[in-house]
């Protein structure tokens, strides 16, 4: 809540005031001239004393140098600023930015004459004050007058994510060449099922043509068969982008914009074949076989224009755990009380609705479209608010998880899905 700016006579002064008055008063009753002597130069000496004060203070004291700077929406800036007192006396005083994504440092300093150093950093949202304030709170030495000013230091153009995210893929596509084998011309396999990789991929049972020094010799001890370790190259899977186009309000979609594009272009530029899932709240958008790397940057610039913004039930709990209650269902099912066998009913009916629900869930039916045409192992990027999507996702990413799809949430706010 912003502070009222301007002059104001501060509670110390006021009982020192009644103090002097009220001995003033108090002299004549109990017949004492000293006392009224006292009371008469304390109460001149305070009203000496605040005019001076008001004469050596000006309404607006502070002054500091406008700066311009530009910064997209959600990325971090700083600069440093100086701020001069006009004023006579040096003023004590706290710094207190008027937006909360703004932080200044020091919070607090003594400002006279000279110039005082500031710190001011942001990180503005898309819908950020273009003239973020900073509230000033100044007393003078003897605490009699407080002053209130608001300082506008910073003049910010807050470039939304969408837009820069844009740009960078229009630039790739302009220098992009042509005539470059591409995924969509190579075998499926060939891009996905390297004979071995350097990166530890998982373990399995041992198969005829593995190689024996790829034998895992503890695990094989352990569980008296044969393991071996699988290797794969991380640039040498398939990726799927897995976009959820609903989103509640122009924030999440300005960041969902520029997650979705800053991934095709990332996967563009490694050279990665990679395939679309979309989806919103109503039904499929897209789903796709591998698209060659300028292709899926294409596919992004457009498919960000798709993005809706609409009403969702507001969620006020947590996505449930898919897992946990799969965990708890077992632990249950151990049990043989009366009451066991009640709550394991109770679970056992609400994952069966989670289950049923999930199976005709768009983001269900985009994914396992997709994940047909694109052979495990691969990557799916997961690009979504999880607004009306949350159970869907945590079903199907644990389904996909075990048949060797590695799920990799974008937006780092999306916890508890299996990888």
């Amino acid at each position: 809540m912003k502070k009222k700016t301007g002059r104001y006579i501060t509670y110390t002064f006021f009982p020192l005031l009644i103090l002097a008055l009220a001995t003033m008063l108090l002299s004549p009753i109990i017949n004492n001239p000293v006392l009224l002597f006292t009371g008469i130069t304390f109460t001149l000496y305070l009203l000496g004393i605040m005019i001076a004060i008001f004469r050596a203070i000006p309404r607006q004291p502070f002054t500091t140098t406008g700066k311009t700077a530009r910064v997209i929406a959600g990325t971090a800036g700083s600069i440093s600023l100086h701020v001069t007192n006009r004023a006579s006396v040096m003023m004590y005083s706290q710094f207190q930015p008027s937006e909360p994504w703004a932080k200044i440092t020091p919070t607090e300093a003594i400002l006279n004459s000279e110039k005082t150093r500031l710190d001011l950093s942001y990180k503005p949202p898309l819908a950020g004050h273009s003239h973020p304030q900073i509230e000033v709170s100044a007393i003078d030495p003897r605490g009699f007058i407080q002053i209130n000013q608001l300082l506008e230091p910073l003049q910010l153009q807050v470039i939304p994510r969408a837009r820069y995210a844009e740009w960078l893929a229009r630039k790739y596509l302009e220098h992009s060449g042509t005539g470059v084998m591409t995924a969509a011309t190579m075998p499926a396999q060939a891009i996905i099922m390297p004979e071995r990789g350097i990166d530890y991929w998982e373990s399995r049972t041992y198969q005829p043509g593995d190689q024996l020094k790829d034998i895992d010799w503890k695990h094989t001890l352990k569980l008296s068969q044969l393991i071996v370790k699988e290797y794969i190259d991380a640039d040498e899977q398939a990726a799927i982008i897995a976009v959820n186009l609903s989103v509640t309000d122009a924030e999440e979609a300005d960041k969902l914009a520029f997650n979705l594009i800053t991934a095709a272009l990332t996967l563009a530029r490694e050279n990665i074949p990679t395939a679309l899932a979309v989806y919103n709240h109503r039904s499929v958008i897209l789903s796709t076989a591998i698209i060659e790397p300028s292709g899926i940057v294409r596919q992004a610039l457009s498919l960000f224009r798709e993005i809706i913004q609409v009403e969702l039930i507001d969620r006020h709990l947590e996505p449930t755990d898919i897992a946990r209650i799969r965990r708890n269902i077992n632990q249950l099912k151990k049990v043989e009380s009366e009451p066991a066998r009640r709550l394991l009913s109770i679970l056992d009916f609400e994952h069966r609705s989670i289950e049923e629900v999930a199976k005709s869930h768009p983001a269900t039916i985009a994914l396992s479209a997709t994940t047909r045409q694109v052979p495990a192992p691969a990557m799916i990027l997961l690009v979504s608010q999880l607004n009306h999507d949350a159970e869907a996702i945590m079903v199907t990413t644990e389904k996909l998880a075990r048949r060797r799809f590695t799920i990799i949430p974008i937006d780092a706010s999306i916890q508890s899905i299996p990888r």
